[in-house]
């Protein structure tokens, strides 16, 4: 039996839900814990870790599951765990890599993976010689961080696209990542599930009428399809590049080829399981028997 920490604002969201079940029913002892609800302690009577009151030192395995709202904190709760030497699925250097887009970007890029032609800027000022350097209009821009397609948007002129970022850039000084919009792709990505370096599977999701994004929560619907050999192995590399044992990597096929556009260190699989049948909290939490009977630091490198 393991003790299974599963770190979660969300105790009643579906993965969180789902994994706590399946957890109980393996025979292991689950806490869902609110990032909010932990103490910390360091120093004077030593380390500690305490979630509403009581020590939470000794869990063996500690699953996050980071909405964009909980993640500051609860990194900080992970990095304790981590700390105290508990087993993490993922590990918080690995999580705030991926979660910032632009720093993702960067590196999958160095380790030769396709992705799309990218910029960001912090000035209007040599805008458009900027923007032919990566594409033609339409663009796309994503802020550094972000989740389920929440503020991303679709620029089509030179004038709204200097508009937005004299506004968002210049004055407001928020953080984008632009791109060119790949218009063979849009409303339509590939999200594969990568556990433990393994290809769980993957689904097409497909946007609502009219929608150019793709998640599951604006309305896109997902089926189970089968990756091309060259895509499932981009997927992997992916996910080991970005050190992440449980990963959800993003995909867009393009004229050029399949391009990785992001990987999720927190990926939610009720819509996952929905398409394709496969029971992905029972994957997580046999991964997290595997790491913790090494008794070693996971690493998928």
């Amino acid at each position: 039996m393991m003790k299974i920490g599963i770190l979660s604002r969300g105790s009643n969201t579906y993965s969180t839900r789902r994994l706590a079940r399946k957890a109980r029913a393996m025979g292991h002892q689950v806490t869902v814990m609110d990032p909010f609800d932990c103490t910390l302690h360091i120093g004077g009577r030593g380390t500690g870790i305490y979630h509403r009151g009581r020590s939470v030192a000794t869990m063996d395995v500690i699953i996050p599951r980071f909405s964009q709202k909980t993640v500051e904190y609860g990194i900080e709760v992970l990095q304790h765990f981590e700390y105290s030497g508990a087993t993490v699925l993922n590990r918080s250097d690995a999580i705030l890599r991926a979660r910032h887009k632009f720093h993702a970007l960067r590196c999958l890029a160095q380790n030769n993976i396709p992705v799309p032609p990218s910029l960001i800027t912090g000035s209007s000022q040599h805008l458009e010689k900027d923007l032919r350097k990566i594409g033609e209009y339409p663009f796309i821009m994503k802020p550094f961080q972000g989740t389920q397609g929440r503020g991303i948007l679709l620029v089509d002129t030179p004038t709204s696209m200097r508009s937005v970022v004299e506004t968002l850039c210049e004055t407001l000084h928020e953080n984008y990542v632009i791109q060119q919009f790949i218009s063979e792709a849009a409303g339509v990505d590939l999200r594969a599930l990568i556990i433990g370096g393994k290809l769980i599977g993957a689904i097409q999701r497909i946007g609502s009428p009219g929608e150019f994004r793709a998640n599951l929560h604006r309305g896109a619907t997902g089926r189970l399809i089968q990756l091309e050999p060259s895509e499932a192995q981009m997927a992997i590399t992916a996910a080991k590049v970005m050190d992440l044992c449980i990963a959800g990597v993003d995909m867009l096929r393009s004229q050029k080829g399949s391009l990785v556009i992001e990987v999720n260190p927190s990926p939610g699989f009720e819509g996952f399981e929905q398409a394709t049948g496969f029971d992905v909290a029972e994957e997580i939490i046999r991964l997290a028997g595997r790491a913790n009977r090494r008794l070693e630091k996971l690493t998928v490198r």
